[in-house]
């Protein structure tokens, strides 16, 4: 049973894992070995029935790194956001002297960039 557990785990790795389109997230936040690398181990080490609780942990581990990835980059995106939000500037104000011709296509623009002086707002 250890054999045919570790020759899947290997397909995996060589033919599935490369194609996939993401990485295991334990790996990506520790910077350690995959999921499917330490299970192997753990396979090789105890067999698959004495390890299911180590493996389970891992798994457990794997999901709670993947929940700290999730909100580090909507916590990313919001910053990002705000720091975007903070260097916009609404130019078509008639007070501000701005040409209607500077407001089109977007209502928006980058305050360093205006042929015109928005700082009265």
């Amino acid at each position: 049973m250890r054999r045919v557990a570790v020759g899947l785990i290997n397909l995996y790795q060589r033919y599935i894992s490369p194609y996939k389109g993401f990485r295991c997230a334990h790996a990506a936040l520790h910077k350690g070995d995959s999921c499917s690398a330490a299970i192997k181990k753990i396979i090789e080490a105890e067999g698959l029935c004495r390890g299911f609780g180590h493996i389970r942990q891992r798994l457990n581990s794997c999901k709670q790194a993947y929940l700290q990835l999730v909100e580090e980059g909507e916590k990313e995106k919001r910053k990002r956001k705000d720091k975007e939000k903070g260097r916009w500037y609404d130019c078509c104000d008639p007070s501000a002297a701005c040409d209607v011709a500077h407001c089109f296509p977007a209502r928006r623009c980058v305050l360093p960039d205006l042929p015109c002086d928005c700082s009265l707002f």
